[in-house]
């Protein structure tokens, strides 16, 4: 068991490639392959969506374990804290209502990459 995130990161064409340089880095730098293929399984693939004209784009996960203690989270994680504010928006929603993460200065991207908390009502009367 565990406990699961939906988690999304949106990146700008120079995090994007900053991301792209980072990964072949720690992936040329380790002899541990477990922890090279849960990188590149995690983040090195095509993002869930690109923006063509700006270069942004995002990953997404769903149900996803999200623990620094896993080798392809704690990468990402020491990326956003290397990478420039501007360059990235990062959002993870927990099980728990009031258990959401955001950090990053890439909150007007062009991909529309948000956390909406809305009030709905189905039917009439």
């Amino acid at each position: 068991m565990g406990y699961y995130s939906d988690v999304a990161l949106c990146l700008t064409r120079t995090g994007a490639a900053q991301l792209a340089t980072a990964i072949e880095a720690h992936v040329s730098n380790t002899t541990e392959d477990f922890a090279s293929s849960a990188i590149k399984e995690l983040v090195g693939g095509e993002p869930a969506h690109k923006d063509v004209d700006s270069g942004a784009v995002a990953f997404f996960w769903s149900g996803m374990k999200w623990y620094a203690d896993f080798e392809g989270v704690a990468f990402v994680e020491s990326f956003m804290a290397d990478l420039e504010y501007a360059e990235y928006y990062f959002i993870r929603v927990g099980e728990d209502y009031d258990d959401i993460e955001v950090n990053g200065g890439f909150c007007d991207n062009p991909l529309g990459m948000r956390l909406e908390r809305r009030i709905v009502m189905d039917g009439t009367g």
